[in-house]
């Protein structure tokens, strides 16, 4: 063999065994996020850019305020969490702080769509804004910031 052929053996090695690394981290990180999972299913409904429906029951996505209907960027938020989430696997980690739900019996909670944080997703995208309102309560006040999805 020559000098090139060693030179893609190897790598072809390295790319392998990179992308395995990533993988294994990948594995580990997403299952370690949602150890509290209490609940998963469909996404058959996305109501607004911070509340949906899984299995048909209603979540609101913890500590995140996007536009409501008539506002600037409700429309934006909302297309971005459909195209997240809608017939899609959502996971639910509920906030222990409010388990009761809030005041439209919804339950509340930092959401997962095919593993992807949306709550997290919506503030990178400058979609939503951080909601204080309820941080005192909230399961996730004593993570990062005070929320767990930055």
């Amino acid at each position: 063999m020559n000098k090139k052929e060693y030179f893609i053996i190897f790598s072809i090695i390295i790319v392998s065994l990179f992308s395995f690394a990533l993988l294994v981290s990948n594995l580990y990180s997403n299952s370690e996020e949602q150890d509290d999972i209490e609940l998963e299913g469909i996404v058959n409904y996305v109501i607004d850019g911070y509340t949906l429906d899984i299995n048909d029951i209603r979540i609101r996505l913890a500590l995140v305020d996007a536009p409501e209907r008539g506002q600037d960027g409700y429309k934006e938020a909302r297309e971005f969490v459909k195209n997240l989430c809608f017939n899609k696997k959502g996971e639910v980690d509920i906030d222990d702080g409010q388990r009761r739900g809030d005041r439209y019996g919804r339950e509340i909670g930092v959401v997962y769509c095919d593993g992807i944080n949306v709550n997290k997703a919506l503030v990178e995208n400058n979609l939503t804004k951080i909601y204080t309102e309820y941080c005192d309560i909230s399961e996730f006040k004593n993570e990062k910031m005070g929320y767990p999805f930055l």
